[in-house]
C-alpha cells in the first residue's frame, strides 16, 4: 500500500511539473528527486511539495503577464511591491545616488514612507491618488548635503528580491533642518514632518545623530560626548528634541524606470510633466 501510495504521489508530481512549463530542467530534477525520496510520506508532505511548486518561478511569470494585461503606474506598482515584502527585514533599504564634482556617490539609506502634504503645498504631487514624495533622513554633517547643494537632482534605486522588481526613481532631493524651522517663511508642514520623523526613529537611530563625530571623517577614537540612552529624556522617557544636524530628506520624483525580471520581462517608464504622470512600455 505504501508503495502504491508513493506511485500515486509521484504521478501527481509529474503532472504538476508538466503543467508548470516555467521550470528549468535543474529545478525539475531537484524537486522530483526530493519528492521520490519522501514518496512514502503523508499527504502533508505532498501538500508541502505542491506549495513549493506553485510558489516558485511561476510567480514571477504570472506577475509579468498580469502587469502586461493590466498596466499600472509606478506608484500603484510600488504599493503592491511594498505590501508583498513588508515583513522582510531590510525591505525598506534603498540606494540613493547623488553627484559630487561630476562623479556619482551612492549609499544605502532607509526609506521611511511617503510624506503626506496638503494639496496646496509646493511639493504636493499624487499618482493614482497616492502621494509620491518619498521620506528619508540624513545628517547635516554628511557629504551628501554639500553634494545636494551642487546638484539637487538624485536617483534612488529600490530592488525587491522576492518579486524580482527594480525601481529607479529620479527627482529633486529636498533637505529640511533646524535652520529651516527657525525661518518663519518655511511652512509648518515640513517643520512638523521633521519633528514627527525624529520621534518615530528607533532608539539606536536617534542616538546616531546625537554624537559629535563627523560622518566620513578619519577615525580618531570613540566619541567623548555623553549620549542619552535611546535619545530619550531620563525623566519622562520621551525623545529629546531633534538636534540641528538631523535633517528630513525628501525625494520629489519626476521620472521612474520600472523593471520586472523573470522568464519573460517587462519594463516601463513613468514621466511627470506639469504635475501629471504618464507611462509607456519599454524594451527590457
Amino acid at each position: 500500500m505504501q508503495y502504491l501510495s508513493g506511485l500515486r504521489f509521484f504521478s501527481l508530481s509529474l503532472t504538476i511539473v508538466t503543467v508548470s512549463q516555467g521550470f528549468s530542467i535543474l529545478n525539475q530534477t531537484r524537486r522530483l528527486s526530493s519528492f521520490v525520496t519522501s514518496a512514502l510520506g503523508t499527504n502533508t508532505r505532498f501538500k508541502f511539495f505542491f506549495s513549493s511548486v506553485s510558489s516558485s518561478s511561476l510567480t514571477s511569470t504570472d506577475e509579468i503577464m498580469a502587469t502586461v494585461s493590466n498596466p499600472k503606474s509606478w506608484r500603484s506598482l510600488l504599493e503592491i511591491s511594498i505590501a508583498k515584502t513588508r515583513k522582510i527585514r531590510g525591505s525598506n533599504y534603498v540606494q540613493l545616488s547623488t553627484v559630487e564634482d561630476g562623479e556619482p556617490r551612492c549609499r544605502t539609506v532607509v526609506f521611511r514612507g511617503f510624506q503626506k502634504l496638503p494639496s496646496d503645498h509646493t511639493f504636493f504631487n499624487e499618482c493614482d491618488s497616492l502621494t509620491t514624495t518619498m521620506k528619508m533622513c540624513t545628517d547635516l554633517r554628511s557629504r551628501k548635503v554639500a553634494q545636494n547643494q551642487q546638484q539637487p537632482m538624485a536617483e534612488l534605486v529600490w530592488w525587491f528580491p522576492k518579486t524580482n522588481e527594480q525601481y529607479r526613481i529620479r527627482g529633486r532631493l529636498i533637505l529640511v533642518g533646524q535652520h529651516d524651522e527657525d525661518d518663519q517663511d518655511v511652512d509648518t508642514t515640513l517643520k512638523n514632518a521633521r519633528k514627527e520623523l525624529w520621534g518615530n526613529l528607533s532608539d539606536p537611530a536617534r542616538e546616531s545623530f546625537l554624537g559629535s563625530l563627523i560622518p566620513g571623517e578619519r577615525y580618531g577614537g570613540e566619541d567623548t560626548v555623553t549620549i542619552p540612552v535611546g535619545g530619550r529624556n531620563e525623566e519622562d522617557g520621551k525623545p529629546v528634541p531633534p538636534p540641528e544636524n538631523f535633517l528630513l530628506m525628501l525625494l520629489d520624483p519626476i521620472n521612474v524606470d520600472y523593471l520586472l525580471l523573470g522568464r519573460d520581462q517587462y519594463r516601463q517608464a513613468d514621466v511627470r510633466d506639469m504635475g501629471k504622470w504618464s507611462y509607456e512600455r519599454l524594451n527590457p
